[in-house]
């Protein structure tokens, strides 16, 4: 989409919004005709898709495991593909920038944990003293002291700006500031004010982020909101179909009652749809992606025109120009995330039935149980001792470690294994305590336990408490 179709509410390529953190070189080729002309949004877009924390979401956990229920089921990362579809398709019917809403959806689960939103819960509860085994208080560490929590919208833009590497020009990916915004809204906000605030360190005073507002300052950020919810919802049950859960014939039949209710109206006569004179319709289970299609369409088709009529009442409240300069940056009313759906009765009624009949399914519960207890009992052993973890960690952490009594030690070892590691029995033992309980070393935890994969988990667990690690 060329700028000067885009909406006057769109982010443009040249807006003055468009800031990172870190001036770069540019590429320049003296010896050839042609440059690279990709925009600002395309370069973030294309950092996104390269990093590692992208490629690791094709083995995390959507809703179930992928490997223990059916490897055709949705995934971390073909969720954010398909969210990035939805998401650009919503875009281009209303005219906002393509590119910067591809980037953010891209972006914004790189920072979720193995085993599903329980992953999250399971760190964040910990680190802030809520869970039931208060972990933190058998090592004598106190949650209020720590400071900090965990959410994997918080994670994603820690990732970006700071655990992902690679560029000797700046320490992680330099993404601009409209997309980190937008990732960091597409799932709520926690604010000072209330009792779940979660301080993250380099994020959550950033004036760039606009913490003033829960939802994003631009149109292309509240449409990944709204996209990862359709998506979520509606991809859930078609999972719950294909996985075949125990709940699948109860699915079946409240979907008949919506097309019965008349919630629905135009898919009677679609070819999926099956009906007799003594019957509610149902669908046809073979061609139940057509289904799932034909309502995200619906949903979308709903939204936009939803959106579009709140850009121009936005508009004409504002009282701009017809063409105005990018001060309308940033946006400052909800005009295109998932609110828009409240007053949708039919994604309401879809919405109770993952709620229902999908998350609490018991074979989700069950794996749900074991991811809980394989975390758990992976961070109880880094806790109780930290040489476990990998080198690569250890040097994170040493990077960032201000404790004076663990910097004393370590300007005695050579540069080269300038870590925790290699501190002796003594040094080690005098300050293990101030370690773990160090916020700093307890984030650089979470950036490596939200970094695994289900199955490094399952198998770390396994290094850790079940059999020899041959380091192979």
């Amino acid at each position: 989409m060329t700028m000067a179709k885009l909406h006057p509410l769109a982010i443009r390529n040249d807006s003055e919004c468009v800031k990172r953190k870190f001036t770069e070189p540019k590429k320049e080729f003296p010896t050839l005709h042609s440059q690279d002309e990709r925009s600002p949004f395309q370069h973030d877009k294309d950092r996104i898709l390269y990093c590692k924390s992208f490629r690791r979401l094709m083995h995390k956990t959507q809703v179930c495991f992928t490997g223990t229920m059916n490897e055709h089921i949705r995934t971390r990362l073909t969720h954010t593909l398909e969210v990035t579809q939805i998401a650009r398709t919503i875009a281009r019917q209303v005219g906002v920038n393509e590119d910067l809403t591809e980037a953010i959806a891209l972006g914004h689960d790189v920072g979720h944990t193995p085993f599903g939103h329980i992953g999250e819960y399971v760190i964040h509860e910990l680190l802030t003293g809520q869970d039931e085994r208060k972990v933190l208080n058998k090592f004598n560490i106190d949650p209020e002291k720590v400071g900090i929590g965990f959410k994997h919208n918080y994670q994603s833009v820690r990732v970006l700006m700071d655990v992902e590497n690679g560029y000797c020009s700046f320490s992680g990916l330099n993404i601009s500031y409209p997309v980190l915004e937008g990732i960091l809204k597409h799932s709520k906000l926690c604010f000072k004010e209330e009792p779940d605030f979660i301080q993250y360190e380099t994020i959550t005073n950033l004036p760039e982020l606009h913490f003033e507002q829960p939802f994003s300052a631009s149109i292309e950020g509240q449409i990944i909101s709204l996209s990862d919810e359709i998506a979520q919802v509606c991809h859930d049950i078609e999972d719950a179909i294909e996985g075949d859960y125990n709940s699948k014939k109860l699915i079946l039949e409240l979907i008949g009652e919506l097309i019965d209710q008349g919630l629905l109206k135009g898919i009677e006569d679609q070819p999926f749809i099956k009906k007799s004179d003594h019957c509610k319709p149902w669908i046809d289970t073979h061609y139940f992606k057509e289904f799932t299609s034909w309502i995200i369409s619906l949903i979308v088709i709903e939204s936009v025109e939803t959106i579009k009529q709140n850009m121009e009442n936005y508009l004409k409240r504002k009282a701009k120009l017809p063409y105005p300069e990018p001060e309308y940056y940033p946006i400052t009313e909800d005009l295109a995330s998932e609110t828009i759906l409240e007053k949708n009765i039919l994604f309401a009624r879809l919405k109770d039935l993952q709620e229902r009949f999908i998350i609490n399914n018991y074979k989700i519960h069950r794996e749900n149980g074991k991811a809980k207890f394989i975390l758990r009992q992976i961070i109880k052993a880094y806790l109780t001792n930290p040489k476990q973890l990998p080198d690569s960690v250890l040097k994170k952490y040493t990077a960032v470690c201000e404790v004076p009594e663990v910097k004393k030690y370590l300007k005695n070892l050579d540069l080269h294994h300038e870590t925790i590691r290699y501190l002796n029995d003594r040094e080690f033992e005098e300050c293990r305590h101030k370690i773990i309980s160090d916020p700093k070393f307890l984030r650089v935890l979470s950036d490596y336990i939200a970094s695994m994969t289900d199955l490094y988990a399952f198998t770390e667990y396994k290094k850790l408490y079940l059999e020899e690690d041959t380091g192979a």
